[in-house]
């Protein structure tokens, strides 16, 4: 990957992130009004860390050199779905790659330690978010749904 290929990568995550928390704090509103505060407090958690990436991308992309026109693509929002269910929000947001896709944009600022730190950082904040959502997966296996819609309340 090139040096170019992995800034606008880099620059894309933002615009993930910007993403997945827009989704994650209208789910959480979603989860609170059905009376799931337990899970309506972690999707909210998800967004605020997603948010705090992303201000971390484009803070990043700035002190890489761009300016603020050129950080108008890690400004856009990616628009995702919105679920009605917490099962299929879950499922939805799983994301098996996504390790493996920031280690190899690591690895393509190996010169670069400030960005290869974040995303470091970024692959121990996703393994946790993975394991949470697996968790919550085999609690949806073992309890039922139902049984597990009544334990997040």
């Amino acid at each position: 990957m090139t040096k170019e290929e992995a800034l606008k990568q880099f620059a894309n995550l933002g615009a993930v992130w910007f993403g997945n928390s827009k989704q994650h704090f209208a789910f959480s509103a979603y989860c609170r009004l059905n009376g799931w505060n337990k899970l309506a407090d972690k999707w909210k958690e998800e967004a605020e860390e997603e948010w705090e990436e992303a201000e971390e991308v484009l803070t990043r992309l700035v002190e890489l050199g761009c300016k603020p026109a050129d950080l108008q693509e890690a400004m856009k929002t990616i628009e995702f779905p919105f679920y009605d269910d917490p099962k299929q929000q879950i499922e939805s947001d799983f994301e098996p790659t996504a390790v493996k896709q920031l280690s190899d944009l690591a690895a393509a600022f190996a010169d670069d330690y400030p960005t290869q730190k974040l995303i470091y950082k970024w692959i121990d904040d996703e393994k946790n978010h993975m394991a949470w959502e697996a968790q919550y997966l085999n609690y949806i296996d073992k309890l039922g749904y139902e049984n597990f819609l009544t334990a997040m309340m």
